[in-house]
């Protein structure tokens, strides 16, 4: 089944990233291109957008003596673009994901941002050699 119906939010597609570019794209540039973000963490330097996807559907039917119901349910999948910016306000890093339904909000942009953090200190250390 593909993924058609929209749950919650506004799809970002692969091919709207493209004008994306590290070290290049501003900040504003982003906001003209893609809207406001749904969450700014300024802390951290980082624009997520995130919308909710019908990954399929749950039919369910609960019975007991002589009642009984049933029902349908849309199972979700939740996307984020997460978009890290360096100390110029431009890109640092983006990344069109799915957080997984077991991880909290804010516990999924932490391991993002660290992630995100070690992976530039390799290269930065790998362009020292």
């Amino acid at each position: 089944m593909q993924e058609r119906k929209v749950l919650a939010g506004t799809p970002v597609s692969e091919e709207q990233l493209l004008f994306l570019s590290p070290g290049v794209t501003t900040r504003s540039e982003v906001i003209d291109r893609l809207g406001d973000p749904d969450v700014i963490w300024e802390e951290a330097r980082v624009f997520a957008y995130d919308w909710v996807m019908r990954q399929g559907i749950l039919i369910w039917a609960v019975g007991g003596g002589y009642s009984g119901a049933v029902g349908a349910t849309d199972l979700p999948k939740r996307y984020m673009l997460l978009i890290r910016f360096d100390d110029e306000d431009r890109v640092q890093r983006f990344e069109r994901t799915v957080r997984p339904s077991n991880k909290g909000y804010g516990d999924f942009l932490e391991e993002w941002v660290r992630g995100s953090g070690a992976k530039a200190s390799e290269e930065s250390n790998r362009g020292q050699h």
